[in-house]
């Protein structure tokens, strides 16, 4: 079994039955409040597992639907994007050996890493997923092959990266949770990233002074000062 599937849906996100969704919510802080970032909701099902994130940016939102099958590998996925009444979608077909993207009246076939990761953007699913791919045995440095896809802009075969680098204590609750910390290289950049044991992530944050915080909804004031000094 992949450790997508052993670890991805576990704890929270396996809380319910087969065929009933769990999900979790990601907010952000917007002036003295939160809002919404994003909602990551998986549904078991008998013969694999859906996973879908929905990411809101102003008037733009990203839908990343990935259908796993029962090892937990990434069969199919499709990225919708709607801003205001227009929207455009990429259809991925990862089987038979030869990955398959559809947008629009286009068809692209073309290879692909074994169990490749599969994310777009705006969207947060890499950092979800390398937390819960990362072998704790193992530590240090890790590597993963990605797949970024987008309904207009042209696919991008990446080299996701990942180190442990702490741990860190937060009270949730009147509960201490200790919390695993990471440092994540993708694309768009670097950041530090906090999960608990179960592999859920509470709270991510790109490097730099500006940055603006993405926390599990429940987290944001245990979180709050993580990351305001360079660990």
């Amino acid at each position: 079994m992949s450790p997508l599937l052993s670890l991805l849906f576990a704890g929270s996100l396996l809380a319910a039955d087969a065929d009933t969704p769990a999900s979790l919510r990601y907010l952000r802080p917007d002036a003295d409040r939160y809002v919404l970032e994003s909602e990551v909701t998986t549904t078991a099902r008998s013969k694999g597992t859906t996973y879908v994130s929905r990411t809101t940016h102003g008037e733009e939102t990203m839908t990343l639907t990935l259908h796993l099958d029962d090892k937990g590998m990434v069969r199919g996925a499709e990225a919708v994007l709607e801003k205001g009444k227009a929207s455009s979608k990429a259809v991925l077909d990862l089987r038979g050996g030869k990955a398959s993207l559809k947008r629009g009246d286009k068809t692209d076939l073309f290879e692909v890493p074994k169990d490749p990761m599969v994310t777009t953007a705006p969207d947060w699913s890499d950092i979800f997923t390398l937390v819960r791919r990362y072998d704790a045995r193992k530590g240090g440095k890790q590597q993963f092959a990605g797949l970024w896809i987008h309904p207009t802009k042209p696919r991008l075969l990446l080299t996701f990266t990942i180190e442990r680098t702490g741990r860190d204590k937060v009270t949730v609750k009147d509960k201490i949770v200790e919390l695993t910390r990471y440092r994540v290289y993708l694309r768009s950049g670097e950041y530090l990233v906090w999960a608990r044991a179960d592999g859920t992530v509470c709270k991510l944050i790109a490097k730099g002074a500006k940055a603006v915080p993405v926390v599990l909804e429940g987290y944001e004031e245990a979180t709050r000062n993580l990351g305001r000094t360079k660990p």
